[in-house]
């Protein structure tokens, strides 16, 4: 029970630790943005990047990552949420519809959407 509320607190001490350098590589970052609007704009994006009418539906709605509180989550947290995407808990109890992204796209490509992400969330 602790793993679980320690997750959704942002707070675990066994996540993923990002590859050095992740999030000030402007390489990385610019993968990053290229596999959202590729995977995750349909249901994480603007209207203007592709959010589809389905997406407008999801209850809890999916976030589009503008908001600066995701600038300050932990790297592996997000990492781990992509990985798992609704399986990791407490989300698929939350009624989460995230797919576990670590079925489609290698361990790199997962942070380097990480690395978008938090540049997505800058002030």
């Amino acid at each position: 029970m602790l793993l679980i509320v320690s997750c959704s607190d942002n707070k675990r001490d066994d996540l993923p630790v990002p590859p050095a350098n992740l999030l000030r590589d402007q390489v990385r970052v610019a993968r990053g943005e290229q596999l959202f609007a590729a995977h995750c704009a349909e249901c994480h994006g603007s209207i203007a990047e592709g959010r589809t009418q389905r997406a407008a539906r999801f209850n809890p709605q999916a976030p589009d990552f503008h908001e600066r509180r995701y600038r300050k989550s932990l790297p592996g947290y997000l990492y781990l949420r992509i990985a798992q995407g609704r399986n990791l808990e407490p989300f698929n109890s939350a009624g989460s519809v995230m797919p576990a992204w670590e079925l489609h796209l290698p361990p790199e490509e997962i942070w380097d959407l990480v690395a978008y992400l938090r540049y997505r969330a800058s002030p």
